[in-house]
C-alpha cells in the first residue's frame, strides 16, 4: 500500500484522498503551509475525520523527506510557486496521480505531478503538462496539448488539435472546438464555447467565448 503525503490543503483536497484510496493508497500526512483561518481549520478537520483514520498534520518548517513515502499537493492556487520550492528544497519528486476509472488513449505523454479524477477521457497523442490538473468526467480530443500548472475543470469538452498554454482554467462544462490556440494564464469561464483563438492574460465567457477583461497576475 502506497502512502502519500499531501502538501497544503484547499477544496481540492477530498479528490486527491478519493484518487489516493482508488488506487490503493493511504494518506500518511498533511503538510501545512500557511496559517489557516478558524473555517480552513474546520474543513481540513471534518475532511480528516471522514477518512476514518488518523492522519498527522505537519508543519513544512518540521517536513522530513521519508524513505517509500509518495508527495502530491493538496491545492491548485499558487502551486507554480511553492512545489518548485519544495522540490529544490527537499530533493523529492512529485509522481502523477491517476484514477483507475479514467481513460488514456496511446502515446498520451502525462507530466509530473498531474492528477487526473475518474471519467476523464484523453484520446491518443495527447501531451499533459506538469503539474496540471483534469478533473471529473471530462473529454479531451486526439493531438491536444496543455501546459503546466492548467486546470481542466469537470464536464469539459476539448477537441482534437487545441493548444493550451500553461497555469490556464477551463472551465466547468466549457467547449473548445478543434484547432482552437488558447493562451497561457487565461481563464475560460463555465459553461464558455471557444470557437476562435483565445490570446494570454485574458478572461472568456459566453456562447460564443469573448474576452471580458485581462486577468492580471
Amino acid at each position: 500500500m502506497d502512502g502519500w503525503m499531501i502538501f497544503g490543503f484547499g477544496n481540492y483536497l477530498s479528490d486527491i484522498f478519493d484518487i489516493i484510496h482508488a488506487n490503493g493508497g493511504k494518506v500518511k500526512a498533511i503538510v501545512n503551509n500557511i496559517e489557516p483561518t478558524e473555517q480552513q481549520r474546520h474543513n481540513l478537520e471534518r475532511r480528516l475525520t471522514l477518512l476514518g483514520y488518523h492522519v498527522p498534520v505537519v508543519e513544512l518548517a518540521d517536513f522530513r523527506p521519508q524513505e517509500g513515502k509518495k508527495y502530491f499537493y493538496g491545492f491548485l492556487k499558487g502551486r507554480e510557486t511553492l512545489l518548485p520550492y519544495v522540490k529544490r528544497l527537499f530533493g523529492i519528486h512529485f509522481p502523477s496521480l491517476i484514477h483507475p476509472a479514467a481513460y488514456l488513449g496511446s502515446n498520451v505523454e502525462v507530466g509530473e505531478g498531474v492528477v487526473i479524477g475518474p471519467h476523464a477521457v484523453i484520446a491518443p497523442n495527447c501531451s499533459i503538462g506538469d503539474f496540471s490538473s483534469l478533473h471529473r468526467g471530462l473529454n479531451i480530443g486526439h493531438d491536444t496539448e496543455l501546459g503546466a500548472y492548467s486546470t481542466v475543470a469537470p464536464g469539459t469538452s476539448i477537441a482534437g488539435m487545441v493548444r493550451i498554454g500553461s497555469r490556464t482554467t477551463v472551465g466547468i462544462g466549457a467547449t473548445i472546438i478543434d484547432g482552437i490556440t488558447v493562451g497561457s494564464h487565461s481563464i475560460i469561464g463555465a459553461g464558455a464555447v471557444v470557437v476562435k483563438d483565445v490570446p494570454d492574460n485574458v478572461v472568456v465567457i459566453g456562447v460564443p467565448a469573448k474576452v471580458v477583461r485581462q486577468n492580471e497576475p
